[in-house]
């Protein structure tokens, strides 16, 4: 394998031209919008026109003569109104300025309404919202003193109705010729074009179809001024300068069409003044974009993915200006806002003192904060700071050092060598303190997991080569998989090698930041690998949760099932600490069964209407898929294969946080357990070594890997397996689980009574990040799951406890009937660390993965699942 090692460098020239640019402020953007280079796709503009609905329905209508008016209304569209511009049609050298110049986001529209009870049964805690004010619950007969003038009204209705209908057909006929003409202009002569429509095949929904169509991959960024996340890098000419560009998230784009295209990246083209060849980024585009347009832009499949997103729960579930929830990877960036600027001012804005007069003479009521609009810095600041205080600002270091002597954003982009482009030479300094947190995550559209998954998967490939100590030059090491293949509709290639191909681009992710980032913004921190023996458990940010978002009870088909019926459906698994069953008290307790009260009571209003089903392994997916349960709290790993397409239903499935950090063990009797945890099956003592593990687990898959068939017993339970271990002739004489399932205490409560000790082996062999798992196909209901857990995990970071969980925010980004929500799980349940310690504290003591990651230690963890060539 050949490998190259790219160097960014940054013009004297391409300085010069971006502080012109800066300085001459926004008539200097307006004026260079939009630069296009060769081979870049052309605009095209699509004319649109606007249906609207006539029908008044808080009106009363005569029952006998109501007439309802049906029209097309032609909107003509102002000056300064949006430019909508057709799916893909955006070169790469386009500029973010034109999206912020051109950008009005309509109104967040909420739809409302009752539930239906088609089910008939079970109705408790069920919520029926009330009929707005002013909108009429029966329909009037008009008296005879308006019948005549309503009938007039009616007829002068029905004439413009007609003469509406009359223009609109007019108008409709003279865009259809203008598009026919438009669309027939480069085959004019062919009289075949409209039939072979007809014959055409549909058009591709996946985006990684619609990629490997294309022939690139677009991907979309913040403004492109970012010294180690994306910066424009000289060029032979002034237009090749605009269209290039370095840095992390140009790296991501590259690796992304490198896996999709089977490791190609460039081609190489001959140049038509026989001047040699020239190499071009064929397969992919990087897109700088506004903060505020970016949403939309994604919305409209304008771009395929978008980098530089803090993930939080407003833009999981619904982002206002694209009216629209979003996907989130895991974080390939983790950061939080700082303020930097002039010394003395940036201890000002961290004392939060903007009154008093430090010793050297400078006056903190001078300093003015610099934080960018539309984007969740701003909120912030406006919670933190007083409103005298803060600029608003379109960018990053805009204002610096004329309006503000502060700025406000995350360190990555505001630290030295970004403000030494702006030509500023004085004193600096970033504050150590962060005043939020910042995941930055790639971003993709709802509605299309596979495309979403591929995201994800390869950047946890990336975090895992790193892991496995992969290389740049050793990414042969990674084995093929089939899980993202192509389909008959729309066939592409297999990606069978996309984690080699992926990796070939750069290296692993400790590779892919030092070349982009380390000389910028030494890598620490939440930025580090964490190798399964530091806190983990921290929850994402909230954001603005006063945004009204789609009502979860007439919007999620779960949801309204759940409701429909009158409880929460829970899978569990009857096991010491997760789920347990009292025949005495008839009362469920455990950890799984605690984070499923904790959901029902934010569905039911603090009442936590739920019913628990005990299930085999090898049944829980395919019982999730027939609705039988609603969430799968029981012991269920997150993995590639079930992320993507889970083998038993064919389908994928989606995941909250890890809620508990599980690893293979062993346990046995005698000599069996120093057999098993050595992997020993040569001595005398172990050749007899049969080990006892559950089916359809994980856990069964790693054994087979550690061990041959001959030596491994499946069973269908665990009282199978205690059965086993009391009967020398049981079939097993070791048993393989998690922490919690091979600890002495769960084996003896479960009834072990056997003749020799038992004991259990000091090794790891695996990670299992046991998380609750609901369907792919309820995006809504899987955010539900996802941020309900992470309210148990931010009541604790906060200091907030069951018996304070009226502290808890509130938030309408479920609808306002669910205003409530995290208010009520925590109040059911307390927060993260009461629910384990009531459960898993003589179990398995909290600590290391289990503890709160307050100090803001490593993050970087790979999920299991990606395979490795065997080694001969």
């Amino acid at each position: 394998t050949t490998t190259t090692t790219t160097t960014t460098t940054i013009s004297e020239n391409m300085m010069n031209k971006y502080r012109k640019k800066r300085q001459g402020g926004d008539a200097a953007r307006m004026q260079s919008s939009v630069h296009r280079h060769a081979g870049a796709p052309s605009f095209l503009v699509d004319m649109t026109t606007t249906t609207h609905d006539n029908d008044n329905h808080n009106n009363n209508h005569n029952p006998t003569t109501s007439l309802k008016l049906e029209s097309s209304v032609i909107d003509v569209e102002a000056d300064d109104e949006p430019i909508h511009i057709s799916q893909g049609a955006i070169p790469d050298s386009v500029l973010y300025d034109t999206y912020r110049d051109h950008h009005h986001p309509g109104p967040a529209t909420t739809t409302n309404g009752d539930d239906d009870d088609s089910r008939g049964n079970h109705h408790h805690g069920d919520e029926t919202r009330k009929r707005p004010p002013g909108e009429s619950f029966h329909h009037h007969p008009a008296d005879d003193s308006t019948l005549l003038p309503s009938l007039c009204g009616m007829v002068a209705l029905a004439l413009a109705a007609v003469l509406l209908g009359a223009v609109g057909t007019a108008l409709g006929i003279f865009n259809a010729v203008v598009t026919e003409s438009t669309t027939t202009t480069s085959s004019v002569g062919s009289s075949s074009a409209k039939e072979d429509d007809s014959t055409a095949p549909p058009p591709p929904t996946s985006t990684l179809e619609r990629i490997t169509e294309r022939g690139y991959i677009v991907c979309g960024s913040g403004p492109a001024v970012l010294p180690g996340i994306l910066l424009p890098t000289g060029g032979s000419s002034e237009e090749e300068e605009e269209a290039q560009y370095a840095g992390l998230e140009l790296d991501l784009c590259r690796i992304l069409a490198a896996a999709i295209f089977n490791g190609q990246q460039l081609t190489t083209d001959d140049d038509d003044d026989d001047k040699g060849s020239t190499t071009r980024p064929s397969r992919y585009r990087m897109v700088p974009l506004s903060y505020a347009a970016r949403w939309q832009t994604l919305q409209n499949r304008d771009v395929d993915v978008l980098f530089r997103a803090t993930y939080n729960m407003e833009r999981d579930v619904y982002e206002p200006s694209a009216q629209q929830g979003f996907e989130f990877s895991f974080p390939y960036y983790i950061d939080g806002i700082a303020f930097g600027g002039v010394p003395e001012h940036v201890d000002c804005a961290v004392a939060l003192d903007f009154n008093s007069t430090t010793d050297d003479g400078v006056v903190c009521q001078d300093t003015k904060v610099c934080v960018i609009e539309g984007t969740t810095h701003e909120e912030v600041m406006a919670r933190l700071l007083p409103e005298e205080v803060i600029v608003r600002v379109r960018e990053d270091l805009d204002g610096f050092p004329n309006q503000c002597n502060v700025m406000a954003s995350e360190s990555a982009s505001i630290n030295s060598e970004a403000v030494k482009l702006l030509g500023y030479t004085g004193p600096y300094k970033i504050s150590e303190q962060r005043f939020s947190r910042e995941p930055i995550s790639a971003v993709t559209r709802q509605g299309d997991p596979r495309w979403s998954d591929f995201v994800e998967w390869i950047i946890q490939g990336l975090i895992f080569a790193e892991e496995e100590d992969i290389t740049q030059s050793q990414s042969f090491r990674f084995d093929s998989t089939t899980i993202f293949g192509g389909n008959d509709t729309h066939p592409h290639p297999t990606l069978e090698k996309m984690f080699e191909h992926a990796n070939e681009v750069r290296g692993n992710y400790g590779e892919v930041y030092n070349v982009n980032v380390e000389s910028f913004l030494q890598r620490s921190g939440m930025n580090l690998l964490n190798k399964g023996d530091s806190p983990i458990i921290y929850s994402f940010p909230l954001g603005d949760t006063s945004i009204e978002g789609p009502q979860i009870e007439v919007a999620s088909p779960t949801v309204k099932a759940i409701k429909a019926r009158g409880y929460l459906s829970c899978g569990v698994s009857l096991r010491k600490g997760f789920a347990e069953f009292d025949d005495i008290t008839h009362k469920w307790n455990g950890f799984d069964v605690e984070l499923c009260r904790a959901i029902a009571a934010a569905l039911f209003d603090g009442v936590d209407h739920v019913r628990y089903t005990d299930m085999p392994a090898v049944q829980r997916f395919q019982e999730l898929e027939d609705g039988l349960v609603d969430v799968l709290a029981r012991l269920t790993t997150h993995t590639l294969a079930r992320d993507v397409k889970e083998p038993t239903i064919g389908q994928g499935l989606s995941f909250s946080s890890p809620y508990f950090h599980d690893g293979l063990k062993f346990g046995g009797v005698g000599s069996k357990t120093q057999c098993a945890n050595n992997r020993d099956v040569i001595s005398p003592d172990c050749q007899d070594l049969r080990i006892c593990v559950l089916e359809g687990t994980t856990i069964l898959s790693r054994v087979q890997e550690l061990f041959r068939d001959e030596y491994i017993v499946p069973k269908l339970n665990f009282n199978e397996i205690i059965l086993s271990l009391n009967d020398d002739e049981g079939g097993c004489n070791a048993v393989a689980g998690g922490f919690h399932d091979v600890a002495l205490q769960s084996i003896e409560e479960r009834g072990y009574v056997g003749d020799q000790p038992y004991t259990v082996g000091e090794n790891v062999f695996s990670k299992d990040p046991l998380a609750l798992t609901t369907l792919q196909s309820d995006p809504l209901w899987s955010d539900f799951v996802r941020w309900i857990f992470w309210a148990l995990v931010y009541a604790e970071e906060n200091g907030i406890n069951q018996a304070t969980a009226s502290d808890m925010p509130s938030t309408k980004l479920f609808g306002p009937l669910r205003t409530n929500a995290l208010y009520h799980a925590v109040n059911a349940v307390g927060n993260y660390g009461e629910i384990y310690d009531r459960n898993f504290q003589e179990l398995v003591p909290r600590g290391g993965l289990h503890e709160l990651n307050v100090d803001f230690g490593p993050m970087m963890r790979a999920l299991p699942g990606i395979a490795l060539k065997q080694q001969s």
